[in-house]
């Protein structure tokens, strides 16, 4: 019978007709591709005849182990592994917070550093002589004055070696320190041309004493700008300052450009209201 099956689908196949498997051999290869399960069956009758004691009712068994594998759900494996006898520790409260009796000290900060330079800074660059530069040389009751051209900041011979001749001044008398009062021409309705211009004059000035060896600490600048005495507007006015001048007001309008005096020198003259625009 199977040979002729087998020759049945053989002839199918070569004549290509379709082969048709019955339902029931289906169901078999369809059982077979399954994964195979085991079901036990226990005789009652049979555990009984062995003695021993009462056997456990069916299914007790399954159920004792099962319940022994699985454990609870959540519970800690530590915990389930202690014995029953020991009851758990209670748990230590929290410590209470300390409160101090006082509030601490506010903090206490020193005095901030101060920076103090290790060396004198650089002198200004000299400043050149200008042969045919206009200018005047006059002396005053404690000083010098020195002319310029207008518009000019420029030295020549005459007005380098006045500068020089007011340092020799200064270094004969220590006490002193020189006041600079510069002057400028130009619009009075545009003050700030000639304040620019007697800057330019005053540092010159400055200048040539500090190369001659006079401390900056000794010198003090005033760019004034437009005059306001009546004189020439071209002029710088060098004069001797020391504590007979202590307390003596400066020309109204005055813009200080100055560093500070030397050590136990009275200080220099305030600007009056008005200065400094």
């Amino acid at each position: 019978m199977p040979s002729l099956s087998r020759h049945r689908a053989r002839s199918a196949a070569a004549s290509g007709t379709t082969f048709r498997i019955p339902a029931v051999a289906a169901a078999m290869l369809l059982a077979t591709m399954l994964p195979a399960a085991a079901q036990i069956t226990t005789n009652q009758g049979a555990l009984d005849s062995l003695g021993g004691g009462k056997a456990p009712a069916k299914g007790a068994t399954h159920h004792a182990l099962a319940k022994r594998k699985t454990p609870n759900k959540g519970a800690h494996p530590a915990a389930a592994r202690k014995p029953a006898g020991h009851a758990a520790a209670p748990a230590r409260p929290a410590p209470s917070p300390t409160i101090p009796a006082a509030p601490p000290p506010p903090p206490v900060l020193g005095p901030a550093p101060v920076q103090v330079p290790t060396h004198a800074p650089p002198p200004p660059p000299p400043v050149p002589v200008v042969q045919s530069a206009t200018g005047s040389v006059e002396s005053l009751p404690t000083g010098t004055r020195i002319g310029f051209g207008s518009g000019s900041a420029d030295l020549n011979p005459a007005t380098m070696k006045a500068l020089g001749d007011f340092a020799d001044s200064l270094k004969a008398d220590p006490t002193k320190r020189a006041e600079i009062e510069a002057y400028g021409s130009g619009a009075p309705d545009d003050p700030s041309t000639p304040r620019r211009v007697a800057l330019s004059r005053g540092l010159n000035a400055r200048a040539v004493l500090i190369n001659a060896g006079i401390p900056s600490t000794r010198i003090y600048v005033r760019a004034i700008g437009l005059p306001h005495d009546g004189g020439s507007a071209d002029r710088v006015d060098l004069r001797l300052v020391g504590a007979e001048k202590e307390g003596v007001a400066p020309t109204q309008g005055a813009a200080t450009t100055a560093a500070a005096p030397a050590a136990g020198a009275s200080p220099p003259p305030t600007p009056a209201p008005g200065g400094g625009q």
